[in-house]
């Protein structure tokens, strides 16, 4: 299914501010106790964010913004095209993403030596410590409710969010 989107988010004033892209079509599941099963799981997980927004820290970067930074942080130096592709989120979208993270200190932008016209986005320390959890309010709140979890069922979550995030992914 292929559609077109404004970048900006508001309505296109000219046909040069859309993109395309390609949506996955939509997927039919037969049996209505795993559609049941998924709400459930779905539900449960947005609960789980919400109760963890309610931390703080990182409360003040969008959930965008947080996802952009931890991906940089992981993942090292990257060109702002290549952390868009990885986040599935436009060139413009990124753009203003970077550009309030670097305004808050948690990333440098330095010449590409492979292409000076280029540019690669570093997370810094204090971005490192963030996402780490070292400074997250968010993290250490969570950390401390797996607590709760014994080591299989931790690596159970681990494994079954790393499956579904893959699955969605595609």
């Amino acid at each position: 299914m292929r559609t077109r989107l404004p970048s900006s988010g508001k309505p296109p004033a000219r046909e040069s501010e859309t993109e395309e892209i390609t949506l996955p079509e939509p997927t039919s599941v037969a049996d209505p106790g795993q559609l049941t099963e998924a709400a459930e799981l779905y539900h449960a997980i947005g609960r789980l964010l919400r109760l963890l927004r309610q931390s703080g820290d990182l409360g003040s970067l969008s959930p965008g913004a947080a996802s952009a930074l931890a991906s940089l942080a992981r993942q090292g130096p990257l060109r702002l095209g290549d952390l868009a592709g990885i986040e599935r989120v436009s060139a413009p979208t990124m753009s203003r993403i970077v550009t309030g993270l670097e305004k808050g200190g948690f990333l440098t932008r330095d010449a590409d030596p492979e292409d000076g016209r280029a540019q690669l986005l570093t997370a810094t320390a204090a971005a490192h410590d963030l996402v780490t959890g070292l400074t997250s309010a968010r993290i250490q709140r969570f950390a401390g409710a797996m607590e709760h979890l014994t080591p299989e069922q931790r690596a159970a979550v681990k494994s079954g969010l790393n499956t579904l995030i893959e699955a969605l992914d595609q």
